[in-house]
């Protein structure tokens, strides 16, 4: 054991958050860094962390005091402290391999790779105000293409709301789910059977992890289930008598996956049940006090153009949160995570926002491809190409418009530089993430205009 390792003492979880908090710009700025009272406040207040200027110099000193930093005052006053983390060397010393991998699917917690954006403000900022009052529960609908950060997003709102607000929460996805077969999707009584058993066994175990106990005397589902009852008065009589009724402190649904049941013959009964749970169960609508759980949904929009959707699904329900592509400040912050050998100079930074459109998962491939030894050369060589880092999309993309002529023609037309006044077209080829909006005009990133121009 080396002395470092003798001085570093546990810190308890609530120090653990502001750690992990500076121990990110710790590893943005190379292991050292100038920071204020005041700047580190905000950083964590950004994270929903109590901390004010006046309280951030004891945690500062907090962290000094078990061994992981070394402070030294700059000036006087909230003249920044220069902060050096004395665990750097055996950070560095990990393995690049194991440290950055592939991003494939949800983004782990505690993976440095993932950036906050305005989505994940707004979702934490809704709840948290939603759990701080009496009356109606929030409900949320976050909506984007594939592979935009929904998933990853759901998690991090599950982890704030378990270790930052006592909540209990649930989580069930009716993607990847065991619970889920896949054609239960055709027969409603099944598939609010199979959903009603995910809801309450996934609240039983939030509540173990919390309080070391689960829902006491929770009936057999397969008992409660009155054949003379419809399915949905089924689902949300068990749900409201056994789970969500026994469960006094705040609590909150998380569901992935909704797509799930776009195009399935249980998509409009399977969609107006949420809804009525948003209009009857979670508002303020008698003297009855409200016993379910706030609820966040989270659903790709990619079906859309395949299934011919008109519209937004739950139209008019609960508070809208689309997730936006990554801007040229996140992509520059996001390439210093993956320690280049080099900094992305604006040149990069400009040619990767053209090609990508910003897209998170397009994003972190191509800063995968670099910190490989990739060049900004071979990868626009390549980028188009079959067995190429995006040949996947493309042919998605390229299946998608052969198989439907009114998305194809739009699509032409738009590629071409011409307008399209087939205002359906767009709105499905926006919510594939073919098309992109910018400045009130509609346009096609660069990596689908490369490919789509020779394909066609």
């Amino acid at each position: 054991m080396n002395q470092i390792d003798k001085q570093i003492n546990p810190l308890n979880a609530e120090e653990e958050s502001y750690w992990k908090i500076l121990e990110q710009e710790l590893i943005a700025k190379g292991g050292s860094t100038e920071i204020s009272q005041s700047k580190f406040a905000k950083l964590c207040q950004k994270k929903h962390l109590n901390c004010s200027t006046a309280t951030a110099r004891r945690k500062l000193l907090r962290l000094q005091e078990v061994g992981r930093i070394v402070m030294e005052r700059t000036g006087k006053g909230n003249n920044p402290y220069k902060i050096t983390w004395l665990g750097y060397g055996d950070y560095k010393r990990v393995d690049t391999t194991k440290q950055i991998t592939p991003l494939t699917g949800t983004v782990p917690l505690d993976s440095p790779l993932y950036l906050q954006r305005e989505a994940d403000e707004i979702c934490l900022q809704t709840l948290k105000a939603g759990a701080s009052r009496e009356g109606s529960r929030p409900f949320i609908r976050i909506r984007a293409p594939r592979q935009m950060g929904k998933s990853s997003l759901l998690r991090r709102i599950q982890y704030f709301l378990e270790k930052q607000q006592n909540q209990v929460v649930g989580f069930v996805d009716l993607g990847v789910d065991e619970y889920f077969y896949t054609d239960a999707f055709n027969d409603l009584d099944a598939i609010l059977y199979q959903f009603t058993y995910a809801v309450s066994k996934t609240f039983s175990d939030s509540l173990a992890r919390a309080r070391g106990n689960e829902l006491e005397d929770l009936p057999q589902l397969k008992e409660h289930w009155n054949e003379n009852l419809t399915p949905q008065l089924k689902c949300a009589n068990y749900l409201h008598d056994y789970v969500f009724l026994p469960i006094k402190q705040p609590k909150t649904l998380l569901i992935d996956g909704i797509d799930e049941v776009l195009g399935k013959p249980t998509q409009d009964p399977f969609l107006k049940f949420l809804r009525s749970w948003n209009e009857k169960r979670m508002k303020v609508v008698s003297q009855a006090p409200i016993v379910w759980p706030s609820i966040v949904i989270a659903y790709s929009t990619e079906p859309y153009s395949i299934l011919g959707i008109r519209g937004s699904v739950l139209q008019n329900v609960g508070t809208v949160v689309e997730l936006k592509e990554f801007n040229q400040s996140q992509i520059l912050e996001l390439s210093r995570r993956y320690n280049l050998p080099q900094p992305l100079n604006q040149e990069e930074v400009d040619f990767l926002m053209r090609l990508t459109g910003g897209h998170p998962a397009f994003v972190n491939r191509v800063l995968y491809k670099i910190s490989q030894g990739m060049t900004f050369a071979q990868l626009e060589a390549k980028a188009t190409q079959p067995g190429g880092p995006f040949w996947n999309e493309l042919a998605r993309a390229s299946e998608l418009l052969e198989n439907n002529e009114h998305l194809l023609h739009c699509f032409q037309k738009i590629l071409r530089g011409d307008s399209c006044n087939d205002d359906l077209a767009k709105f499905q080829l926006m919510k594939a993430g073919l098309l992109k909006m910018e400045d009130d005009d509609v346009n096609v990133i660069e990596l689908y205009q490369k490919y789509f121009d020779g394909h066609f």
